[in-house]
């Protein structure tokens, strides 16, 4: 059975390519981590097993990402971006549940890395995550395309996403990770797996 770490890694600096790139070092060979934003939240209890599942079903994916409310990326949003309601949230996480798909999402312009899971081996292999706040998660999906490790996000899977709502972005003065191609067209992806039940 695959280990799996979920983590809030965090740094002082804001380096949190960094801060990832720590928190996989500690992990065992093999292992998988979970890492979560800090300003995002599962909205069902089941979120753990989706993961699980998904990593037992792929074993050799290059990660999985969950879907959000407040995301760049117009693949990847879904739910209520206007509402704060938890329980509003966990209402539609445990409707979305019941889509039982990974949307192969490998060819984008890469996803937003508020609820995702990576491998300790293909972490290594695409030399970790760039430094700095912005664009961490998108450095990652880069590295997984020039290697040819397919990404997929879990449609069933929802995280709520507090997105500095309201308040001024504080990643703007914060560092980014150099060179990100993640501005431009987008595709929309459309190939999916289906998981079989259970």
């Amino acid at each position: 059975m695959t280990s799996i770490f979920p983590m809030v890694p965090f740094r002082q600096d804001k380096n949190l390519g960094r801060a990832y790139n720590e928190a996989m070092a500690l992990l065992p060979e093999g292992a998988w981590a979970i890492f979560q934003d800090h300003d995002a939240m599962p909205t069902t209890p089941h979120w753990f097993a989706q993961f699980a599942e998904a990593i037992a079903f792929l074993p050799g994916a290059g990660a999985f990402a969950a879907c959000t409310n407040r995301i760049a990326s117009p693949w990847q949003r879904v739910g209520d971006e206007a509402s704060n309601d938890i329980a509003v949230h966990r209402r539609f996480g445990e409707e979305r549940r019941k889509l039982r798909t990974l949307l192969d999402i490998s060819d984008t312009k890469g996803f937003g890395g508020v609820l995702f899971a990576v491998g300790k081996d293909v972490w290594r292999e695409v030399g970790g995550f760039a430094d700095g706040l912005g664009c961490v998660d998108h450095s990652l999906h880069f590295g997984l395309q020039r290697i040819r490790r397919r990404v997929y996000m879990i449609e069933g899977l929802y995280a709520y996403h507090w997105r500095h709502f309201g308040e001024p972005d504080p990643t703007s003065s914060a560092p980014k990770a150099a060179n990100c191609p993640c501005r431009g067209k987008e595709i929309t992806p459309t190939a999916r797996l289906i998981l079989p039940r259970v």
